[in-house]
């Protein structure tokens, strides 16, 4: 999009992410918890909005001989988490934004997400989501010494462990790794036989080993030191302060551990936090809009198989200039539009990416405001 209208790029890192510290060097950790105070969405929105008023000004106006008051046309683009960003930053900031493309945008902030799970389930279909609840239950057998298979002896907490392996199989259907993980587990499930095994060799290779995950990622020991919890102690700030998002167990037909329910997740706020409130859903959701906002000129976007496409919109709600669209199409995930094109892509994800290029000549005509 941005060669074919001779736009410039800017990426913005998060603040409280990665190398975005505010009170880096502090001594009781850049992420204590007194300093998180400062990480929430509307902060970082404000943030982009300083940003692009000072890049503007620095960067282009004062490099180019620009006047001081020219403004360059902007679109914001984000995908999950940024998604959101990008929404809300339309709807808060239209003066500074011609329009918001929010690939998979989790801007519905939900407490008890069983959503997520059923999605995994119904995305895996049938025979695939059976094999892998197999897995959990002789995962749940084989305590403690199952730890060992994912190399995960370091974490003493049972919840932390099964909320790895919730999300070696919910970020590989989330992440467009569905069949791998499905064509691992299902032959010998099928054949009346254990599919532990090959579920192990599936998390070793491909979410180990392609995707660049680790056990020591849900350590939630570790996220609760702030000189050392990372983008994953700030990640958990949200979820706890601001957005919820808590991946709860479902009633019934759960493919993740029942250790992974309400209780688990309010025991992590409380010990990587000390936090006893509950996140600030409602407030969250009023003051966007959920996924009912009344921005303009956003393109929202989610995929079938998705889930987290349930915390996104998926309907079409009243506003200038909105597209919504569901792409519909096996194998269509999380923020999939966002991936590299190729020939391969199925139809209904070239569809999409024609209806935003199509709102993007909109939006570049149109120019900043309202």
């Amino acid at each position: 999009m941005a060669q074919e209208h001779g736009a410039l790029v800017v990426s913005v890192e998060h603040r409280f992410f990665g190398e975005s510290q505010p009170f880096a060097g502090d001594k009781a950790g850049p992420l204590a918890t007194g300093h998180l105070a400062f990480s929430n969405s509307r902060q970082a929105i404000n943030d982009l909005a300083q940003f692009t008023v000072w890049f503007q000004q620095e960067r282009i106006n004062a490099v180019h001989g620009l006047p001081a008051d020219h403004f360059n046309t902007w679109v914001v683009v984000g995908g999950s988490y940024p998604g959101a960003l990008a929404s809300w930053y339309r709807l808060k900031f239209p003066h500074l934004s011609a329009g918001s493309h929010s690939a998979s945008g989790v801007v519905r902030a939900i407490l008890n997400y069983t959503q997520f799970d059923e999605q995994v389930a119904a995305a895996a279909g049938e025979e695939c989501a059976d094999a892998l609840r197999s897995v959990v239950a002789a995962l749940e057998a084989g305590l403690p010494g199952s730890k060992a298979l994912l190399n995960a002896t370091a974490l003493t907490n049972d919840g932390d462990f099964f909320y790895l392996v919730a999300d070696s199989m919910a970020e590989s259907v989330q992440y467009a790794h569905r069949d791998a993980l499905c064509d691992a587990v299902t032959p010998p499930f099928r054949a009346g036989k254990p599919a532990l095994a090959a579920y192990v060799s599936f998390v070793q290779e491909v979410f180990f080993g392609q995707m660049g995950n680790s056990a020591a990622d849900y350590d939630t020991q570790a996220l609760a030191d702030p000189r050392t919890g990372g983008n994953g102690r700030s990640w958990w700030w949200f979820k706890c302060s601001e957005v919820g998002f808590w991946q709860v167990a479902p009633s019934s037909g759960s493919i993740r551990s029942a250790a992974v329910d309400y209780e688990y997740h309010r025991g992590v706020c409380s010990r990587v936090f000390g936090r006893a409130a509950l996140p600030e859903i409602e407030a969250t959701n009023t003051y966007y809009g959920s996924n009912v906002t009344a921005g303009t000129y956003t393109f929202y976007d989610n995929g079938v198989q998705d889930p987290w496409r349930w915390a996104g919109v998926q309907k079409p709600v009243a506003g200038a200039g909105v597209g919504v669209n569901v792409i519909d199409c096996d194998g269509c995930a999380h923020c999939q539009s966002l991936y590299t094109p190729s020939d391969s892509d199925p139809p209904q994800l070239t569809a999409d990416r024609n209806m935003l290029r199509q709102a993007y000549k909109t939006w570049v005509a149109r120019g900043n405001g309202q």
